[in-house]
């Protein structure tokens, strides 16, 4: 299996609140649509949770406002998904493309209650 996180933040000029609807209600379905036959095993979304205090606050505010974790069966069918020239249009949309990380993982379950 096939890991990886991308680490995000949204286009300059774009609201928070614009691009968690679009990443929520545009951009995970259009991906689930795009890509579900093409080796996808998972897909989550983890926005960035809204706080104005605490110890995980960097002053100024989170520097990332989601992350993605996509697993599939091999990296080269997520390589293929990655070149869809939709998949590139609509993340373009709304992610500063310069700023994303690219994280390739292996899962590794530390704890699992239950």
């Amino acid at each position: 299996m096939y890991t990886v996180a991308f680490i995000m933040k949204r286009k300059p000029g774009m609201s928070l609140e614009d691009f968690l609807a679009y990443y929520r209600d545009r951009h995970g379905p259009r991906m689930v649509e795009l890509i579900k036959d093409k080796g996808l095993i998972s897909y989550e979304h983890f926005p960035v949770a809204p706080q104005d205090k605490g110890r995980y606050l960097a002053e100024g505010g989170p520097a990332y406002d989601a992350v993605s974790v996509y697993s599939f069966a091999t990296e080269a069918q997520a390589e293929e998904c990655w070149d869809l020239p939709e998949v590139i249009e609509d993340s373009a949309a709304f992610i500063d493309l310069d700023a994303m990380v690219t994280l390739p993982t292996n899962r590794r379950t530390v704890f699992m209650f239950g």
